[in-house]
């Protein structure tokens, strides 16, 4: 799967890409409400698992590379992954390097998916996750046009510590009009 946007390429990650994902993936800023910063030998299973073909199992995941075309150089992920493949449900997922974020590159990105998911791969719903104390992404996430759902209960370990976490979902692509 591969995409553009105004401003981003959306593309399949390659073992090239292994400097700038452990760059961001380190980062405890951006790494906060998702766990962990990474070890280098975490950064590049991640990279392994992305470059692996994808087979749309449920759970699967499909990770992407997030490239700023301006200056061909990765910013962040995307990931997608089925969470229930009979009921057509999709989840989207999104990181960006903390240079990157609040230019509007994670609202162009996540636009781009939630469109190439809703077209392809004829999805009727697609969810996020994220921590309840994480309100940037809420607001990215309403920005999308997704509504909160529910709220799970020390769903999420981050550290070593349980957190809740709400779900957002958009339902089906004619519902979802955007520019």
């Amino acid at each position: 799967m591969q995409f553009e946007t105004e401003r981003l390429t959306i593309r399949r990650m390659t073992m090239d890409d292994l400097d700038a994902v452990y760059s961001h993936r380190k980062n405890p800023n951006t790494s906060k409400y998702i766990g962990a910063p990474a070890t280098l030998e975490l950064a590049k299973e991640r990279v392994i698992q992305a470059c692996q073909p994808w087979k749309g199992g449920v759970d699967e995941r499909l990770i992407l590379a997030i490239v700023k075309k301006s200056q061909a150089q990765l910013i962040g992920e995307l990931v997608f992954k089925y969470v229930d493949a009979g009921k057509r449900v999709g989840e989207i997922g999104f990181r960006l390097a903390e240079a990157e974020i609040g230019k509007g590159y994670g609202e162009e990105a996540a636009t781009a998916l939630i469109k190439e998911a809703f077209q392809s791969l004829s999805l009727d719903t697609i969810q996020a996750i994220c921590a309840v104390e994480n309100l940037q992404s809420q607001r990215l996430m309403l920005k999308l046009g997704m509504k909160r759902k529910t709220r799970l209960k020390a769903f999420l370990d981050i550290g070593s510590e349980k957190h809740d976490i709400y779900i957002y979902q958009l339902n089906n692509l004619s519902c979802y009009i955007r520019k």
